[in-house]
This record gives structure tokens, sequence and C-alpha cells, in this order.
């Protein structure tokens, strides 16, 4: 477990996440005493992977949870994918330069 005091958190917060999102706990400390903890939601202590505040909102039916879990792969298909680039159509960013070209 890595452990930075505040200062360092504000300053580098990007690169701590990052860690976190790999899996990295990070100790937050206030004067060198341990204040906070960041750990991934997915490392939740919970049986169904569920952080306490997500579960008091259920409670409160402010949020549901979803039906099915993740993407279906006929939606992630690569085929079925098409980008602008591969159908040869301009940029946003090109039609928008050649919009103020043109003095409209």
């Amino acid at each position: 477990m890595i452990q930075v005091n505040i200062s360092e958190i504000k300053n580098r917060l990007s690169f701590y996440l990052r860690l976190v999102r790999g899996g990295e706990q990070i100790e937050i400390l206030d004067r060198n005493t341990p204040l906070a903890r960041m750990i991934h939601v997915s490392q939740a202590d919970t049986e169904d992977n569920k952080t306490p505040w997500v579960k008091e909102m259920e409670g409160l039916g402010v949020v549901t949870s979803p039906k099915k879990k993740g993407f279906p792969p006929e939606l992630l298909a690569r085929e079925k994918v098409i980008l602008a680039r591969e159908k040869g159509e301009p940029g946003v960013l090109k039609a928008l330069l050649e919009e103020r070209r043109s003095g409209r």
C-alpha cells in the first residue's frame, strides 16, 4: 500500500488514480496520520462488490442495479463498427475549418 500526504495527492491526482485503476491501494495521510484510503471499486469488501453508499442509494430508490452485466458481444464486434475515417467522410474539424474559410 502506498502512503501519500494530502498535498502530494492534490498535485498528482491523475497519477494516483491510474495506480488505483491498476489495483494499487493508496492511503492518504494528514500530517503523517492516516486519514483515508483509496481502493478500486471492484475491491469492495461486500459479497456483491457494491460499496455501502450504492446499497443505501438502491434502498432509497435513487438508483437501480443494471439488469444485465457488460455489453452484448454483437455490439463490440469489430466488423460491425464502422469508423468515419474508413467510410472516407471528412471529420467534423475539417468541416468546421472549411466553413470558417468560406466566411459563413
